[in-house]
Protein backbone atom coordinates (compact mmCIF):
# COMPACT_ATOMS: atom_id res chain seq x y z
CA UNK A 1 0.00 0.00 0.00
CA UNK A 2 1.36 3.49 -0.86
CA UNK A 3 1.32 6.36 1.50
CA UNK A 4 -1.88 8.03 0.10
CA UNK A 5 -3.46 5.06 0.59
CA UNK A 6 -2.35 4.51 4.00
CA UNK A 7 -3.32 8.53 4.57
CA UNK A 8 -7.00 7.55 3.28
CA UNK A 9 -6.98 4.01 5.79
CA UNK A 10 -5.71 6.22 9.11
CA UNK A 11 -8.42 8.87 7.92
CA UNK A 12 -11.08 6.58 7.86
CA UNK A 13 -9.93 4.68 11.02
CA UNK A 14 -9.76 7.54 13.20
CA UNK A 15 -13.07 9.10 11.41
CA UNK A 16 -14.90 5.90 12.51
CA UNK A 17 -13.21 5.63 15.48
CA UNK A 18 -13.87 9.41 17.18
CA UNK A 19 -17.26 9.76 15.29
CA UNK A 20 -18.67 5.86 16.70
CA UNK A 21 -17.19 6.35 20.49
CA UNK A 22 -19.18 9.94 19.83
CA UNK A 23 -22.34 8.32 18.65
CA UNK A 24 -22.62 5.89 21.79
CA UNK A 25 -22.43 8.22 24.38
CA UNK A 26 -25.41 9.88 22.23
CA UNK A 27 -27.90 7.06 20.95
CA UNK A 28 -26.56 4.68 23.91
CA UNK A 29 -25.64 6.64 27.19
CA UNK A 30 -28.33 9.96 26.52
CA UNK A 31 -25.15 12.62 26.62
CA UNK A 32 -26.82 15.67 24.53
CA UNK A 33 -24.99 16.34 21.16
CA UNK A 34 -26.21 20.12 21.14
CA UNK A 35 -25.41 22.54 23.66
CA UNK A 36 -28.95 23.54 23.71
CA UNK A 37 -29.91 19.69 25.83
CA UNK A 38 -28.23 20.44 28.14
CA UNK A 39 -29.03 20.53 31.81
CA UNK A 40 -26.77 22.77 33.67
CA UNK A 41 -25.59 21.67 37.18
CA UNK A 42 -23.05 22.66 39.51
CA UNK A 43 -20.48 20.36 41.52
CA UNK A 44 -18.51 21.23 44.58
CA UNK A 45 -16.04 18.98 45.57
CA UNK A 46 -14.36 18.58 48.18
CA UNK A 47 -10.72 17.34 48.40
CA UNK A 48 -9.03 16.62 52.01
CA UNK A 49 -5.39 15.87 52.05
CA UNK A 50 -3.65 15.22 54.90
CA UNK A 51 -0.08 13.00 55.46
CA UNK A 52 -0.52 10.03 57.02
CA UNK A 53 1.67 8.93 60.25
CA UNK A 54 1.64 5.33 59.78
CA UNK A 55 -1.21 4.94 61.87
CA UNK A 56 -4.86 4.02 62.18
CA UNK A 57 -6.73 7.60 60.06
CA UNK A 58 -10.00 8.68 60.89
CA UNK A 59 -11.38 11.95 58.77
CA UNK A 60 -14.46 13.55 60.00
CA UNK A 61 -15.60 16.39 57.47
CA UNK A 62 -18.77 18.76 57.43
CA UNK A 63 -21.08 18.48 55.35
CA UNK A 64 -24.03 20.73 53.60
CA UNK A 65 -27.37 19.86 54.39
CA UNK A 66 -28.58 18.59 51.09
CA UNK A 67 -25.74 16.08 51.27
CA UNK A 68 -27.89 13.56 51.66
CA UNK A 69 -30.45 14.10 49.44
CA UNK A 70 -31.44 11.57 46.77
CA UNK A 71 -28.36 11.99 44.23
CA UNK A 72 -27.40 14.80 45.51
CA UNK A 73 -23.86 14.18 47.58
CA UNK A 74 -21.53 11.03 47.14
CA UNK A 75 -18.90 10.08 48.17
CA UNK A 76 -15.38 9.56 45.67
CA UNK A 77 -12.00 8.36 45.17
CA UNK A 78 -11.37 7.31 48.52
CA UNK A 79 -9.95 3.94 47.73
CA UNK A 80 -9.35 1.50 50.60
CA UNK A 81 -10.99 3.42 53.55
CA UNK A 82 -14.55 2.77 55.16
CA UNK A 83 -17.31 5.70 54.51
CA UNK A 84 -20.13 6.54 55.87
CA UNK A 85 -22.34 9.80 56.60
CA UNK A 86 -23.17 10.61 60.16
CA UNK A 87 -26.09 12.72 61.31
CA UNK A 88 -27.23 14.70 64.79
CA UNK A 89 -29.87 16.46 64.76
CA UNK A 90 -29.68 18.58 61.55
CA UNK A 91 -26.05 18.10 60.75
CA UNK A 92 -24.37 16.01 58.71
CA UNK A 93 -20.54 14.50 58.31
CA UNK A 94 -18.83 12.40 56.45
CA UNK A 95 -16.80 10.16 58.07
CA UNK A 96 -13.61 8.34 56.69
CA UNK A 97 -11.87 5.48 58.48
CA UNK A 98 -8.88 3.10 57.55
CA UNK A 99 -6.52 0.89 59.49
CA UNK A 100 -2.27 1.82 59.03
CA UNK A 101 -1.99 4.55 56.60
CA UNK A 102 1.36 6.35 55.63
CA UNK A 103 2.36 9.22 53.20
CA UNK A 104 0.09 11.77 51.51
CA UNK A 105 -3.94 10.68 51.31
CA UNK A 106 -6.74 12.40 49.72
CA UNK A 107 -10.32 11.69 49.71
CA UNK A 108 -13.20 13.33 48.00
CA UNK A 109 -16.81 14.62 48.54
CA UNK A 110 -19.00 15.75 45.70
CA UNK A 111 -22.47 17.66 46.14
CA UNK A 112 -24.27 18.41 42.78
CA UNK A 113 -27.33 20.82 42.61
CA UNK A 114 -29.23 22.90 40.12
CA UNK A 115 -28.19 26.75 39.75
CA UNK A 116 -30.87 29.03 41.92
CA UNK A 117 -32.20 25.21 43.74
CA UNK A 118 -30.46 25.15 47.00
CA UNK A 119 -31.53 27.53 50.11
CA UNK A 120 -28.52 26.72 52.27
CA UNK A 121 -28.14 30.18 52.76
CA UNK A 122 -31.34 30.42 54.35
CA UNK A 123 -32.72 31.32 57.81
CA UNK A 124 -32.30 28.31 59.96
CA UNK A 125 -34.83 26.87 62.60
CA UNK A 126 -33.73 26.40 66.12
CA UNK A 127 -34.33 22.50 67.24
CA UNK A 128 -35.16 22.36 71.20
CA UNK A 129 -34.58 25.10 73.58
CA UNK A 130 -33.05 28.84 71.91
CA UNK A 131 -29.82 29.09 72.01
CA UNK A 132 -27.65 31.47 74.43
CA UNK A 133 -24.87 33.68 74.24
CA UNK A 134 -21.74 33.10 75.21
CA UNK A 135 -19.85 35.40 77.17
CA UNK A 136 -16.51 35.93 75.76
CA UNK A 137 -14.83 36.59 79.15
CA UNK A 138 -13.06 40.12 78.11
CA UNK A 139 -11.86 41.96 81.29
CA UNK A 140 -10.15 45.32 82.53
CA UNK A 141 -9.89 47.59 79.91
CA UNK A 142 -10.01 45.48 77.24
CA UNK A 143 -13.42 44.83 78.43
CA UNK A 144 -14.50 48.22 78.84
CA UNK A 145 -13.72 48.88 75.04
CA UNK A 146 -15.98 46.11 73.98
CA UNK A 147 -18.86 47.18 76.15
CA UNK A 148 -18.57 50.92 74.61
CA UNK A 149 -18.12 49.22 70.55
CA UNK A 150 -21.66 47.08 71.85
CA UNK A 151 -23.31 49.65 73.09
CA UNK A 152 -23.06 52.35 70.59
CA UNK A 153 -24.08 49.74 68.06
CA UNK A 154 -26.96 48.90 69.99
CA UNK A 155 -27.78 52.85 70.20
CA UNK A 156 -28.06 52.83 65.98
CA UNK A 157 -30.40 49.31 66.17
CA UNK A 158 -33.27 48.35 67.30
CA UNK A 159 -33.29 44.64 66.51
CA UNK A 160 -30.68 42.10 66.36
CA UNK A 161 -30.63 41.95 62.53
CA UNK A 162 -29.50 46.02 62.58
CA UNK A 163 -26.87 45.54 65.91
CA UNK A 164 -25.49 43.01 63.73
CA UNK A 165 -24.99 45.34 60.93
CA UNK A 166 -24.23 48.48 62.75
CA UNK A 167 -21.87 46.24 64.90
CA UNK A 168 -20.08 45.01 61.86
CA UNK A 169 -20.01 48.87 59.94
CA UNK A 170 -18.49 49.71 63.24
CA UNK A 171 -15.49 47.12 63.07
CA UNK A 172 -15.44 47.90 59.03
CA UNK A 173 -14.80 51.26 59.92
CA UNK A 174 -12.07 53.06 58.18
CA UNK A 175 -11.43 55.41 60.74
CA UNK A 176 -11.50 53.66 63.76
CA UNK A 177 -11.81 54.46 67.19
CA UNK A 178 -9.35 54.07 70.14
CA UNK A 179 -11.51 51.13 71.46
CA UNK A 180 -12.03 49.53 68.54
CA UNK A 181 -8.19 49.78 67.73
CA UNK A 182 -7.25 48.23 70.98
CA UNK A 183 -9.90 45.23 70.82
CA UNK A 184 -8.69 44.88 66.86
CA UNK A 185 -5.29 44.86 68.49
CA UNK A 186 -6.10 41.92 70.62
CA UNK A 187 -7.92 40.03 68.07
CA UNK A 188 -5.38 40.21 65.54
CA UNK A 189 -2.64 38.94 68.04
CA UNK A 190 -4.40 36.13 68.42
CA UNK A 191 -5.45 35.20 64.99
CA UNK A 192 -4.77 35.96 61.09
CA UNK A 193 -6.35 37.84 58.50
CA UNK A 194 -10.22 37.55 58.30
CA UNK A 195 -10.35 35.08 60.96
CA UNK A 196 -9.46 37.76 63.14
CA UNK A 197 -12.44 39.82 62.26
CA UNK A 198 -14.89 37.15 62.54
CA UNK A 199 -13.56 35.74 65.96
CA UNK A 200 -13.91 39.58 67.30
CA UNK A 201 -17.49 39.69 65.85
CA UNK A 202 -18.70 36.68 67.32
CA UNK A 203 -17.32 37.77 70.71
CA UNK A 204 -18.84 41.27 70.44
CA UNK A 205 -22.16 39.79 69.11
CA UNK A 206 -22.28 37.63 72.07
CA UNK A 207 -21.62 40.73 74.66
CA UNK A 208 -24.53 42.49 73.13
CA UNK A 209 -26.53 39.33 74.33
CA UNK A 210 -26.40 37.99 70.58
CA UNK A 211 -25.63 33.87 69.99
CA UNK A 212 -23.28 33.73 67.06
CA UNK A 213 -20.74 31.10 65.40
CA UNK A 214 -18.69 30.29 62.37
CA UNK A 215 -19.95 29.08 58.84
CA UNK A 216 -18.37 28.28 55.80
CA UNK A 217 -19.32 29.00 52.19
CA UNK A 218 -17.31 28.10 48.97
CA UNK A 219 -17.01 30.52 45.63
CA UNK A 220 -18.92 29.66 42.68
CA UNK A 221 -16.24 30.11 40.38
CA UNK A 222 -15.06 27.61 38.08
CA UNK A 223 -11.59 30.09 37.51
CA UNK A 224 -10.48 29.14 41.16
CA UNK A 225 -9.54 25.61 41.52
CA UNK A 226 -8.56 24.24 45.15
CA UNK A 227 -9.76 27.38 46.37
CA UNK A 228 -9.87 27.84 50.51
CA UNK A 229 -13.46 27.55 52.38
CA UNK A 230 -14.83 31.11 53.04
CA UNK A 231 -15.07 31.56 56.47
CA UNK A 232 -18.90 32.97 56.89
CA UNK A 233 -20.83 34.57 60.76
CA UNK A 234 -24.08 33.15 61.86
CA UNK A 235 -26.28 34.77 63.99
CA UNK A 236 -29.44 33.98 66.40
CA UNK A 237 -31.73 36.69 65.64
CA UNK A 238 -34.27 35.47 68.49
CA UNK A 239 -36.38 33.01 65.90
CA UNK A 240 -33.98 31.69 63.45
CA UNK A 241 -30.48 30.94 62.33
CA UNK A 242 -29.31 33.72 59.61
CA UNK A 243 -25.59 33.64 57.58
CA UNK A 244 -24.24 36.60 56.57
CA UNK A 245 -20.37 37.34 54.65
CA UNK A 246 -18.73 39.67 56.73
CA UNK A 247 -16.09 41.02 54.25
CA UNK A 248 -18.91 42.51 51.92
CA UNK A 249 -20.65 45.33 51.99
CA UNK A 250 -24.14 44.94 53.50
CA UNK A 251 -22.79 41.29 55.01
CA UNK A 252 -25.37 40.02 52.37
CA UNK A 253 -24.74 35.98 50.75
CA UNK A 254 -25.15 35.91 47.13
CA UNK A 255 -26.70 32.50 46.54
CA UNK A 256 -25.33 32.86 42.94
CA UNK A 257 -22.12 33.28 43.46
CA UNK A 258 -21.47 31.65 47.50
CA UNK A 259 -22.87 28.00 48.32
CA UNK A 260 -22.85 27.37 51.90
CA UNK A 261 -21.10 24.32 53.08
CA UNK A 262 -21.39 24.01 56.45
CA UNK A 263 -23.10 25.81 59.37
CA UNK A 264 -23.71 24.79 62.63
CA UNK A 265 -20.67 26.16 64.27
CA UNK A 266 -19.01 23.16 64.70
CA UNK A 267 -15.11 22.21 62.48
CA UNK A 268 -15.60 21.71 59.51
CA UNK A 269 -12.53 19.08 59.93
CA UNK A 270 -11.17 16.91 62.19
CA UNK A 271 -8.38 14.24 61.30
CA UNK A 272 -7.33 11.48 63.75
CA UNK A 273 -3.90 10.17 62.39
CA UNK A 274 -2.20 12.38 60.29
CA UNK A 275 -1.22 16.22 60.21
CA UNK A 276 -0.92 19.20 57.76
CA UNK A 277 -4.42 18.45 56.42
CA UNK A 278 -6.52 20.39 54.75
CA UNK A 279 -9.64 21.06 53.10
CA UNK A 280 -9.59 22.52 49.37
CA UNK A 281 -12.71 22.60 47.22
CA UNK A 282 -12.93 22.51 43.19
CA UNK A 283 -16.21 24.35 41.47
CA UNK A 284 -17.78 22.88 37.90
CA UNK A 285 -20.45 23.65 36.01
CA UNK A 286 -21.97 20.23 34.43
CA UNK A 287 -23.71 19.66 31.77
CA UNK A 288 -25.16 16.73 31.43
CA UNK A 289 -27.10 15.26 34.21
CA UNK A 290 -26.25 13.13 37.38
CA UNK A 291 -27.33 9.93 35.80
CA UNK A 292 -25.55 10.17 32.78
CA UNK A 293 -22.53 10.78 34.07
CA UNK A 294 -22.89 7.80 36.14
CA UNK A 295 -23.68 5.81 33.24
CA UNK A 296 -20.38 7.67 31.51
CA UNK A 297 -18.19 6.56 34.51
CA UNK A 298 -19.55 2.76 34.45
CA UNK A 299 -18.92 2.51 30.74
CA UNK A 300 -16.76 -0.31 29.85
CA UNK A 301 -14.95 1.80 27.12
CA UNK A 302 -12.94 4.56 27.78
CA UNK A 303 -14.90 7.44 27.35
CA UNK A 304 -15.59 8.82 30.30
CA UNK A 305 -11.89 9.93 30.34
CA UNK A 306 -12.45 13.24 31.45
CA UNK A 307 -15.01 13.06 33.12
CA UNK A 308 -13.96 10.20 35.27
CA UNK A 309 -10.84 12.13 37.10
CA UNK A 310 -11.69 14.42 40.34
CA UNK A 311 -12.95 17.86 39.67
CA UNK A 312 -9.71 19.49 40.41
CA UNK A 313 -7.81 17.35 38.08
CA UNK A 314 -10.78 17.98 35.74
CA UNK A 315 -10.80 21.55 35.75
CA UNK A 316 -7.18 21.64 34.34
CA UNK A 317 -8.79 20.17 30.91
CA UNK A 318 -10.86 22.97 30.43
CA UNK A 319 -8.30 24.85 28.58
CA UNK A 320 -5.68 21.64 27.16
CA UNK A 321 -8.96 20.35 25.11
CA UNK A 322 -8.82 23.94 23.33
CA UNK A 323 -4.72 23.82 22.00
CA UNK A 324 -5.99 21.08 19.25
CA UNK A 325 -8.59 23.49 17.71
CA UNK A 326 -6.21 26.13 17.98
CA UNK A 327 -3.66 24.20 16.81
CA UNK A 328 -6.63 23.29 13.51
CA UNK A 329 -7.13 26.76 12.70
CA UNK A 330 -3.22 27.55 12.34
CA UNK A 331 -3.27 24.42 9.68
CA UNK A 332 -5.95 25.96 8.07
CA UNK A 333 -4.75 29.45 8.05
CA UNK A 334 -1.18 28.52 6.77
CA UNK A 335 -2.10 25.50 4.61
CA UNK A 336 -5.39 26.79 2.81
CA UNK A 337 -5.42 30.33 3.51
CA UNK A 338 -1.64 31.07 3.53
CA UNK A 339 -1.01 33.25 6.49
CA UNK A 340 2.35 33.54 7.42
CA UNK A 341 2.77 32.86 11.33
CA UNK A 342 5.71 33.05 13.56
CA UNK A 343 5.90 28.95 14.24
CA UNK A 344 2.71 27.00 15.27
CA UNK A 345 2.63 27.41 19.00
CA UNK A 346 2.37 30.69 19.60
CA UNK A 347 -0.59 31.77 17.72
CA UNK A 348 -2.09 29.12 19.97
CA UNK A 349 -1.08 29.83 23.20
CA UNK A 350 -2.02 33.79 22.65
CA UNK A 351 -5.22 32.67 21.63
CA UNK A 352 -5.43 30.80 24.87
CA UNK A 353 -4.44 34.27 26.86
CA UNK A 354 -7.12 35.99 25.10
CA UNK A 355 -9.58 33.31 26.26
CA UNK A 356 -8.66 34.87 30.04
CA UNK A 357 -8.23 38.64 28.78
CA UNK A 358 -10.21 41.25 27.52
CA UNK A 359 -8.90 40.63 23.28
CA UNK A 360 -8.64 44.76 22.88
CA UNK A 361 -6.63 45.13 26.00
CA UNK A 362 -4.83 41.57 25.40
CA UNK A 363 -3.46 42.93 22.13
CA UNK A 364 -2.39 46.09 23.19
CA UNK A 365 -0.60 44.43 26.14
CA UNK A 366 1.24 42.00 23.69
CA UNK A 367 1.74 44.43 20.69
CA UNK A 368 3.87 46.70 23.51
CA UNK A 369 5.63 43.81 24.87
CA UNK A 370 6.78 42.70 21.38
CA UNK A 371 7.84 46.55 20.47
CA UNK A 372 9.44 46.51 23.76
CA UNK A 373 11.09 43.64 23.67
CA UNK A 374 12.69 44.06 20.00
CA UNK A 375 13.89 47.38 20.65
CA UNK A 376 16.02 45.67 23.71
CA UNK A 377 17.02 42.85 21.21
CA UNK A 378 18.34 45.11 18.64
CA UNK A 379 20.57 46.74 21.40
CA UNK A 380 21.89 42.97 22.70
CA UNK A 381 22.77 41.97 19.54
CA UNK A 382 25.38 44.61 19.57
CA UNK A 383 27.03 42.58 22.42
CA UNK A 384 27.48 39.77 20.06
CA UNK A 385 26.39 37.42 22.34
CA UNK A 386 25.54 33.54 22.07
CA UNK A 387 21.77 32.35 20.92
CA UNK A 388 21.72 30.43 24.89
CA UNK A 389 22.48 33.38 26.39
CA UNK A 390 20.90 35.92 24.45
CA UNK A 391 17.33 34.08 24.43
CA UNK A 392 18.05 33.78 28.25
CA UNK A 393 18.64 37.79 28.35
CA UNK A 394 15.74 37.92 26.63
CA UNK A 395 13.45 35.73 29.27
CA UNK A 396 14.66 38.28 31.43
CA UNK A 397 13.88 41.43 29.52
CA UNK A 398 10.02 40.39 28.83
CA UNK A 399 9.70 39.71 32.61
CA UNK A 400 11.06 42.74 33.55
CA UNK A 401 8.78 44.92 31.50
CA UNK A 402 5.64 42.39 32.32
CA UNK A 403 6.19 43.97 36.44
CA UNK A 404 6.86 47.22 34.52
CA UNK A 405 3.58 47.06 32.64
CA UNK A 406 1.42 45.93 35.75
CA UNK A 407 2.96 48.12 37.87
CA UNK A 408 2.14 51.27 35.59
CA UNK A 409 -1.15 50.42 34.63
CA UNK A 410 -1.87 49.89 38.49
CA UNK A 411 -0.88 53.50 39.30
CA UNK A 412 -2.36 54.50 36.43
CA UNK A 413 -5.69 52.81 37.51
CA UNK A 414 -6.21 50.76 34.53
CA UNK A 415 -7.80 47.29 35.46
CA UNK A 416 -6.74 44.15 34.06
CA UNK A 417 -2.88 44.95 34.41
CA UNK A 418 -2.12 41.86 36.09
CA UNK A 419 -3.53 39.56 33.67
CA UNK A 420 -0.62 40.27 31.64
CA UNK A 421 1.22 37.35 33.26
CA UNK A 422 -0.85 35.05 30.98
CA UNK A 423 1.03 35.90 28.47
CA UNK A 424 3.51 32.79 28.21
CA UNK A 425 6.62 34.46 28.66
CA UNK A 426 9.18 31.82 27.02
CA UNK A 427 6.77 31.90 23.90
CA UNK A 428 7.03 35.55 24.12
CA UNK A 429 11.20 35.64 24.60
CA UNK A 430 11.31 33.05 21.28
CA UNK A 431 8.78 35.61 19.53
CA UNK A 432 11.48 38.18 19.88
CA UNK A 433 14.12 35.99 19.19
CA UNK A 434 12.78 34.67 15.57
CA UNK A 435 11.32 38.19 14.92
CA UNK A 436 15.00 39.96 15.23
CA UNK A 437 16.50 37.25 12.90
CA UNK A 438 13.86 37.42 10.19
CA UNK A 439 14.47 41.16 10.23
CA UNK A 440 17.69 41.07 9.80
CA UNK A 441 17.78 38.51 7.28
CA UNK A 442 14.52 39.12 5.12
CA UNK A 443 13.59 42.83 6.59
CA UNK A 444 11.02 44.35 8.32
CA UNK A 445 8.82 44.00 6.05
CA UNK A 446 9.07 40.36 6.08
CA UNK A 447 8.94 40.61 10.23
CA UNK A 448 6.24 42.59 10.32
CA UNK A 449 4.47 40.61 7.99
CA UNK A 450 4.41 37.29 9.66
CA UNK A 451 3.58 38.48 13.63
CA UNK A 452 0.73 40.23 12.04
CA UNK A 453 -0.56 36.79 10.64
CA UNK A 454 0.83 35.26 13.90
CA UNK A 455 -1.95 38.07 15.61
CA UNK A 456 -4.57 37.39 12.74
CA UNK A 457 -4.27 33.61 13.57
CA UNK A 458 -4.78 33.93 16.95
CA UNK A 459 -7.60 35.94 16.65
CA UNK A 460 -9.55 34.11 14.54
CA UNK A 461 -8.16 30.80 16.64
CA UNK A 462 -9.70 32.68 19.92
CA UNK A 463 -13.57 33.30 18.45
CA UNK A 464 -13.64 29.64 17.34
CA UNK A 465 -12.25 28.36 20.66
CA UNK A 466 -14.72 31.00 22.25
CA UNK A 467 -17.77 29.40 20.79
CA UNK A 468 -19.63 27.65 23.54
CA UNK A 469 -20.97 24.59 21.54
CA UNK A 470 -17.02 23.77 20.41
CA UNK A 471 -16.11 23.84 23.93
CA UNK A 472 -19.05 21.62 24.92
CA UNK A 473 -17.71 19.13 22.09
CA UNK A 474 -14.15 19.51 23.23
CA UNK A 475 -14.65 18.57 26.90
CA UNK A 476 -17.66 15.97 26.88
CA UNK A 477 -16.16 14.47 23.26
CA UNK A 478 -12.83 14.60 23.31
CA UNK A 479 -13.03 11.46 20.71
CA UNK A 480 -14.10 13.78 18.28
CA UNK A 481 -10.47 15.27 18.69
CA UNK A 482 -9.95 12.09 16.63
CA UNK A 483 -11.80 13.41 13.84
CA UNK A 484 -10.15 16.52 13.80
CA UNK A 485 -6.92 14.70 13.34
CA UNK A 486 -7.85 13.06 10.66
CA UNK A 487 -8.38 16.83 9.27
CA UNK A 488 -5.26 17.72 9.98
CA UNK A 489 -3.76 14.68 8.54
CA UNK A 490 -5.65 15.25 4.86
CA UNK A 491 -4.77 18.85 4.86
CA UNK A 492 -1.46 17.95 5.61
CA UNK A 493 -1.11 16.12 2.11
CA UNK A 494 -2.81 19.17 0.59
CA UNK A 495 -0.05 20.87 -2.29
CA UNK A 496 -2.15 23.08 -4.60
CA UNK A 497 -2.56 26.71 -4.02
CA UNK A 498 -3.32 28.76 -1.16
CA UNK A 499 -6.23 31.49 -1.30
CA UNK A 500 -3.70 34.28 -1.16
CA UNK A 501 -1.50 32.61 -3.92
CA UNK A 502 -4.69 32.68 -5.73
CA UNK A 503 -4.86 36.82 -5.42
CA UNK A 504 -1.13 36.89 -5.71
CA UNK A 505 -1.00 35.34 -9.43
CA UNK A 506 -4.09 36.69 -10.69
CA UNK A 507 -2.75 38.73 -13.26
CA UNK A 508 -0.90 35.12 -15.09
CA UNK A 509 -4.54 33.91 -15.56
CA UNK A 510 -5.60 37.04 -17.75
CA UNK A 511 -2.26 37.05 -19.59
CA UNK A 512 -2.21 35.78 -22.89
CA UNK A 513 -0.85 32.34 -23.53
Amino acid sequence: MNSRGKLIAAVILLVLCGGGLAAHKVRNLGVPFLIGERVEEWMVEARVSLLALDREVKVRLALPSIALDSGTGQEAGSLGYNYFIEKERDEFTAVWSSGMRQGSQALYFRVRFLPGSVGTDGPLTVQGPPPQAESPGLSGALGEAAAIIVNRARSLSADPDSLFVALLEELQRGQPSQELLLVKRHYEQEHRGANALLAMATDLLGLAGIPARIAFGVLLDEERIGQSPVPLLEYYDGAYWKVRNPTVPGNIIDGRAMFVWHRGGGPLLDVTGGENSRVSFTVVKDRIPLSRLTDLRESPFLISTILGLPASERAVFRYIVLIPLGAFIVVLMRNLIGVPTLGTFMPVLLALALLEIDPVRGLVMFGILITAGLWFRFLLSRLNLLVVPRVAACVVIVTLLMILMTVVSYHLGIGGGAQITLFPMIILAWTIERMSLIWEEEGKRSAISQVSGSVLVAVVAFYFMKVEQIQYWAFYFPELLLVLLAGILLIGRYTGYRISELFRFRGFAAAPA
